[in-house]
Formats: C-alpha cells, structure tokens, sequence
C-alpha cells in the first residue's frame, strides 16, 4: 500500500493553508484553521462537528462509527491547530508564514509542531470514510485548538464539556518517529509534568547612586537564578533503560547511564559527541529547573524595590508540588525565607504520566511501521520531556501515545531542534511516511481482518 500523489498532495495543501492561517498562540485564532480543516472534510462528504470553546477559538470532531462495541475505540488526534510566535522572522532561510515548498521540505511555523500531523490524520481519516471503511471500534477524528497555553480551550475544554463525544481507550498524535539508531523509532508513552513557579523579590527602594547596604530585589533575584540553575535534584534512572538499550549503545555506556551514581558523568561525557541526545538523557533523569524570565526595577537610579522569576519546571512522573517546593527550598538554601513562591501564569500545572510501552495497540503500531520500513524495526519508548495534549487523555484512562514517521532527511539532532525553532520544516517523505503508518495503523488495529 503507498500513499498515492493526489492525497498527498492534499496533504501538502492543508498544511500550507494552515502555516499561512498563523494561528499564533496567544491569542490563537484557531478557528482559522478549524475552518480550513472543516472545508476540506465537506468538500469530500465527510461530516463533523465544529465546538467553540471561547470567542474565535474552536475544535473539530468526526466520527466512524464501530461495529463492535467491545472493540477498543481510537482518536487520530488530539492534533493541534495553533502555534508558537516567530521572534525574528530575519532568522529564517524563509518566510515563516509562506508555507514555501522548497528543497524537498514544506517550511513554515507549526510545520512540525505539529499540523503535518493534523494534515496528516485529516486525509487519512476523509480517505477512510469515503471509501466506507467499518472499523471494529469506533474511530475519531480530532483537531483542537490552545495546545500551546496549556490545552484550556482545546483538548481539555473538549474532555471536560464533551467526554462521551471524544474520551476512546487510545489516542495517537504527537510527538514522535525519531530515528534513534538503524532500524530504531522513538515513540512517545508518557510525558513529564509541567509546574511553573514564579519567585518574588523585595528589597527597598533607593537612589541608585547610593547602594551601599541597601536590599536590592534584582541582585537577590540574580543569586537565586544561579542557585537554581546550578542545583542538582535526584537522579532516577526509571525512565532511560529501554531508551539507552533501543541505542544499541556499548556495554559500557549502558552501565553507566542506568546507573544513578554514574549518571551525570556519562551524559557530560556523551555530550562532547552529540548533544542533543545529551540534553534529552538529562530531562529524563532529574526535574529540570530552568530560570526563563526575569523582571525587576522600575528605573536606572532606582535601587529595584521588586523583582519576579519565572521558572519552568518539569517533573518526572510522581513528582508532585510538594516534591517540588521541597527541592526549590533547598536550591534557594538562605534566600529561601525572603522569597515568596506561587504559580506562574501561562499554563496549568499537571503531574507526569505515562501509558503501558506493550499493550495490543503498541503490537499494531509496531507491526503498521514494519509494514511501511523493514520487517526489523522495532519501537522505543520514551516519556515526552515537555507536554502535550495526551496527558488529558491518560488522566481520564486512556492508553496514549506520541507517534508519527520520519525519513532519512534530517539528523535527530537536528529533527529535536526544529519545534518551536528557526527553519521549521518537515520533509515530503516523512508526510508520506506518516501518512502511510497512520492508515495501517487504523487497519490494523481496528479492520476486520
């Protein structure tokens, strides 16, 4: 089975048409794209369901009915529709917002984080429905908006409002496909949790050419930045013994990586080789705790009376807030009792979690890549080190899992660096490499066989 030129080539469509919708996410207006996705499903006869959560912010739901209901349901989706700004469009080989086809790639914002996936599982699920496809259980179709807040407006709001429309027993969407070594793909069976924190300072008020002796809230904020970006939390090791042993990595480098003794050496050592997968191996052993902005002052000759940092925090699953105050304490060690902690704004708090890495889903994903690689692929758990739209779904029970399909066109160092980064882009082959694994994937999970 390939993927033929005509669906592909609705696949590049709609993702250019969705990259040129610049759905930037604040404020989003996702509707734009929910409209472009909406537009294509009735041009083909395939109906849906448009919800708006709040004021040009919207969601898109279809469904192929099962003929078993016994049979485990599944979500194409949730896939997201709104994206991250552009700091610098003069960065970019390309205009962000052209969604330019060039070089074998379709370049663009969101390219890759992530509406080639949405484009993706659209034609493959409008391709379904027209050709009268009878899946064992139910199908879903789901494009969300707001992934990049935090999910409020998108998935979330979905979950919350319309449980018995959306909730199935498995959902695939991003993140995912990675080459991580021959014949080796990453996909993603949990993720870690989010818990952003912002520090208060206070010092007094002063003329700034007289600092002597006075509390500056800048320079306290400036201290606890250090401290907390040198601190080193626990290490666990839970979370990297499948990944190192899928890297085919020596048996040397094995030991030392499921080693929470030895741990930090080996990725130090690691990194002088490839740091992208360096920075990865330390996300996955420890909650990271990355100071990202900083505020303070009012005026060059005024001694700063305020200052706030916020830090982004994420924690491995069962690391919960009081997991983390105990650790951000100690980090700050005596600055500690000036500081006053609470919750940054930008995005909800959650803790980690993770699907089963072997379930009869994960059997048909494994067999689905084979079918579209060589018969000796296997797949590669590994939690998400940032978060995603799946972690609603495992909080209501669902088995959820990151999955797409890349090619040979971009390292994975350089695949990791694309979200949210310059040059956004993802390559023809790894569209029609995704878009063949998502329609065995649906066959082969939920056909008649």
């Amino acid at each position: 089975m390939s993927f033929g030129e005509e669906r592909l080539g609705d696949i590049k469509q709609i993702l250019k048409d969705m990259i040129r919708n610049k759905c930037v996410n604040p404020p989003g207006n996702e509707m734009r794209s929910i409209r472009t996705l909406q537009e294509y499903f009735s041009d083909r006869g395939v109906e849906t369901q448009v919800f708006e959560s709040a004021e040009g912010r919207g969601n898109l739901y279809a469904r192929i009915e099962g003929i078993d209901p016994k049979h485990p349901s599944l979500t194409l989706g949730p896939g997201h529709v709104d994206v991250v700004p552009v700091e610098d469009p003069s960065t970019w080989r390309v205009d962000p917002w052209e969604g330019i086809e060039q070089d074998g790639f379709i370049w663009g914002r969101g390219s890759f984080d992530m509406l080639f996936i949405v484009a993706c599982q659209a034609v493959v699920f409008s391709g379904l429905v027209q050709e009268g496809f009878r899946p064992k259980g139910d199908l879903v179709f789901l494009a969300v908006s707001d992934e990049e807040a935090g999910g409020l407006f998108g998935a979330k709001w979905m979950l919350d409002n319309h449980p018995e429309l959306v909730k199935t027993d498995f959902a695939v969407t991003e993140a995912g496909g990675f080459p991580i070594a021959p014949s080796r793909y990453i996909f993603m069976v949990g993720e870690k949790g989010v818990n952003w924190k912002r520090l208060k300072f206070r010092g007094e008020e002063g003329h700034g050419s007289m600092p002597y002796g006075v509390p500056n809230a800048v320079l306290k904020m400036s201290q606890a930045a250090l401290r907390l970006s040198g601190y080193k939390p626990p290490v666990e090791t839970r979370f990297v013994g499948d990944l190192v042993r899928g890297m085919r990595l020596n048996r040397l480098m094995r030991f030392f990586l499921e080693n929470k003794h030895l741990v930090r050496m080996a990725i130090r050592l690691s990194a002088k080789q490839d740091i992208g997968m360096s920075k990865a191996l330390h996300a996955l052993t420890v909650m990271t705790i990355s100071p990202n902005v900083a505020q303070g002052g009012t005026k060059t000759n005024v001694i700063a009376g305020q200052a706030i940092l916020d830090v982004d925090i994420r924690t491995l699953p069962g690391q919960d807030n009081e997991y983390v105050m105990h650790h951000l304490k100690r980090a700050l060690g005596d600055l500690a009792p000036e500081v006053e902690i609470e919750g940054a704004p930008g995005i909800a708090t959650s803790i980690g979690n993770a699907s089963p890495p072997q379930s009869e889903f994960v059997n048909a994903l494994r067999e689905s890549i084979r079918q579209c690689t060589t018969p000796d692929v296997d797949l590669v758990p590994m939690l998400l080190t940032g978060a995603s739209d799946l972690r609603f779904y495992r909080d209501v029970g669902a088995h959820a899992y990151g999955f797409s399909l890349f090619d040979d066109k971009l390292s994975l160092a350089e695949i990791t660096a694309l979200a949210h980064g310059d040059d956004e882009r993802v390559s023809i082959g790894s569209l029609r490499l995704t878009a063949e694994v998502y329609e065995r994937l649906v066959r082969n999970f939920l056909g008649r066989n």
